[in-house]
């Protein structure tokens, strides 16, 4: 059968247009360079992911810094309210579901002091909870003490906590982090709470509470008074919800200031956002989410080790792809047969040209973008609805209509235009000196400012535009129709319209979701189903004859046999029937596999022979010699007739044993595909019936 009649897919090479031939380079496999192009690609990953994660890390170490620095004081804060009977036990309740443990070992890393962390494990019994509690903090500092092993204290006893401090130099604060509050046992924290309350102040001890509800309603409705009597509470709010999100996807993707390597498309800030809002709102998640996003640009994008300017010459398969991609926008580019020898540096030189014009139309959206987010802040706060925007919400949903050119963004613009103008004396002096400041930082490029003396005189000299002097933005027509303009000139050019923007933009490729949200029963399906995919299947040598029929059943395990025979039947399924259309396909597999053995002996005969005929050869002058040539061989050949009639007599007479083990075999197979589609869960056993079970998948897409 001709299997180009199969085939779904043909491949039509590029002829050029005209008579002049191309100077392309040879054609190379990518899979023949994939050695040097892995290497390159992985250095290129590394660089990008790491600038990113870089940046990430500054942008919640700026947001989280004012907050540290108040636990910090709060803990340091030693002074007490006068006239109490007992002193408070000091405790700071955090509600810190996004963040973690890193703005936990922040405030520990700034205080100089002895700490320790305890989680709802170690505290199981109030034994356990005191034993965390003294060990952590006694192994924190290294202190040589001289006893007699008699007067030992144990690990648990709060008294060996205080003898400990007793040795110290200083007299720091004691400083104990729970972890996960909600999930302690209250009985064991409300002893552990009294407990170090009755050592104060010899033993100055601080706790630090991280919770997951609002402040501070969980330990008012869960601890009674006599235990919050003991405590000196006092609440810390840090940022959390989608003001996080935003923050971060704004000062890494969204701003004029920073320019990452690698663009993420509107497919994949779509699912980040969605993810961190629905999902899991934690900053690991949100970074795991963010680099996974880098692994796929680099592992689907053959060009994406040209992310950064060329340190070395790149593969021939990289530069065939290169051009290829070019002359898809730009069909009239060529190379002179004079130019063919530098056909690489005329690719560096140009994919240089195509990074500095995608990162260009990349940074004039995100202008056009932060001046349109700042124009709708200040009708927000002036109680104006401006352009209807959620930032708070939907902020990255916005970004997407202008980094998609949605239709939605110009639509936005004639309403700025149409607010500007009808901004009063004092908003619009107040307007105006907002935006001179947005003027001022994005000015701080020498290239900026030449670009915004381009489009002011662009502007002014449009037949609409009046002459515009020194003060001619204080005017609201004036003012509008510049931004209007600007605004319009920096959405004039999508990044898919520059070559190899792929290399840069991850455009509309999907996020990788099923590497953080795997479809079990899909999984299942598919390797039930196509077994051999999963599998790493050694490359084959060419002389080996290939079964033109790869997908027979007869090649799969027996679990997918069994599971492909449980999608032919019904409702109910007949144990022994489907026992024997299991022995049916294993009697095939039992065939198919002799036939192969014996197409393997035959291979094996025929070089074995070729070897005999070349000895035979070598020897035929001493065989003439001796004279006994002839007689040798006939002998030779009866002792291998022979051999092989003792062969077939002994298989017909281990006929009836091999039979019976094959039988046993076959059923051993079936019971054991059986228990792991029954561990799976695709059958149902019935009391009412012993010899069947009740299907429970339907409608499964083969």
């Amino acid at each position: 059968m001709d299997q180009t009649l199969e085939e779904t897919t043909f491949c039509i090479p590029y002829s050029g247009k005209g008579d002049n031939e191309i100077g392309l380079p040879n054609a190379h496999s990518i899979l023949e360079d994939n050695n040097h192009s892995h290497g390159s690609m992985l250095r290129a990953y590394k660089q990008a992911w790491d600038r990113c994660l870089e940046r990430i890390q500054t942008t919640v170490q700026e947001l989280l810094e004012p907050h540290v620095e108040d636990v910090v004081k709060k803990i340091l804060d030693d002074t007490t309210v006068p006239g109490l009977p007992n002193p408070e036990l000091p405790v700071i309740s955090i509600s810190n579901p996004i963040f973690g443990a890193s703005f936990l070992n922040d405030v520990c890393e700034r205080l100089d002091t002895p700490s320790v962390h305890i989680y709802p494990s170690d505290c199981v019994n109030i034994t356990s909870a005191m034993r965390a509690l003294v060990t952590g903090l006694v192994e924190t500092v290294d202190i040589p003490v001289k006893h007699r092993a008699a007067t030992s204290l144990a690990t648990f006893d709060i008294n060996y906590l205080s003898a400990w401090y007793k040795q110290l130099e200083d007299e720091p604060t004691l400083l104990v982090v729970l972890h996960n509050f909600e999930e302690f046992d209250p009985s064991v924290m409300q002893d552990v709470f009294y407990i170090c309350s009755q050592h104060l102040p010899q033993l100055p001890l601080s706790f630090i509470l991280s919770l997951s509800t609002p402040l501070p309603t969980y330990l008012h409705m869960v601890y009674p008074r006599a235990t919050l009597s003991h405590l000196r509470i006092r609440d810390v709010a840090i940022p959390n919800g989608m003001s996080v999100l935003n923050e971060i996807l704004s000062q890494t993707f969204f701003s004029p200031d920073f320019t990452p390597d690698v663009i993420p498309g509107p497919a994949s800030l779509e699912y980040i956002a969605d993810f961190f809002s629905r999902h899991s709102r934690t900053l690991d998640s949100l970074i795991t989410n963010i680099q996974l996003v880098h692994m796929k640009h680099f592992s689907v994008e053959p060009l994406a080790c040209l992310v950064y300017p060329i340190p070395e010459r790149p593969s021939p398969a990289v530069v065939e792809v290169a051009f290829a991609r070019i002359l898809a926008f730009e069909p009239k580019f060529s190379i002179s047969p004079e130019e063919e020898f530098s056909a690489t540096e005329t690719l560096i030189a140009k994919v240089y040209e195509c990074r500095v014009a995608v990162l260009g139309v990349y940074r004039k959206l995100k202008i056009a973008f932060d001046l349109m987010k700042r124009v709708q802040l200040f009708c927000v706060a002036r109680k104006y609805k401006g352009m209807g925007w959620d930032i708070e919400n939907g902020l990255t949903q916005i970004f997407l209509q202008f980094l998609s050119g949605k239709a939605t963004v110009h639509r936005w613009v004639k309403e700025m235009h149409r607010i500007v103008r009808l901004l009063s004396e004092d908003q619009l002096e107040a307007f105006h000196a907002e935006f001179m400041a947005f003027y001022e930082e994005y000015v701080r490029d020498g290239a900026d400012l030449l670009t915004w003396e381009r489009h002011l005189g662009d502007w002014d000299r449009t037949e609409e535009a009046p002459l515009i002097s020194e003060k001619g933005l204080e005017d609201p027509g004036n003012l509008a129709g510049y931004l209007v303009y600007f605004i319009n000139d920096c959405l004039s050019r999508q990044i898919e319209d520059i070559p190899l923007w792929e290399i840069w933009y991850s455009g509309d490729t999907p996020f990788p979701s099923e590497l953080v949200n795997p479809s079990i029963r899909a999984s299942i399906l598919a390797g039930l189903l196509r077994p051999l995919e999963f599998t790493s299947i050694p490359i084959q040598p060419k002389n080996v004859i290939k079964d033109t029929n790869e997908g027979s059943l007869w090649r799969l395990p027996d679990t997918s046999i069994l599971f492909r025979r449980y999608l032919d039947s019904g409702r109910m399924v007949n144990v022994y029937d489907w026992f024997e259309s299991f022995q049916a396909v294993l009697e095939t597999q039992k065939e198919e596999l002799k036939k192969q053995s014996a197409r393997g002996r035959k291979r094996k005969a025929s070089a074995k022979g070729k070897e005999k005929g070349t000895k035979k050869r070598a020897s035929v002058s001493s065989k003439k010699q001796s004279g006994k040539g002839k007689g040798k061989q006939r002998q030779l050949d009866d002792d291998e007739a022979g051999e092989d009639e003792m062969d077939a007599d002994g298989e017909e007479g281990e006929g009836e044993d091999a039979e019976e083990k094959w039988k046993l075999e076959v059923q051993a197979r079936f019971m054991r595909a059986l228990h792991e589609l029954d561990y799976l869960a695709f059958i149902k056993h019935t009391k009412r019936r012993a010899d069947h079970v009740v299907r429970t998948v339907f409608e499964v897409n083969e």
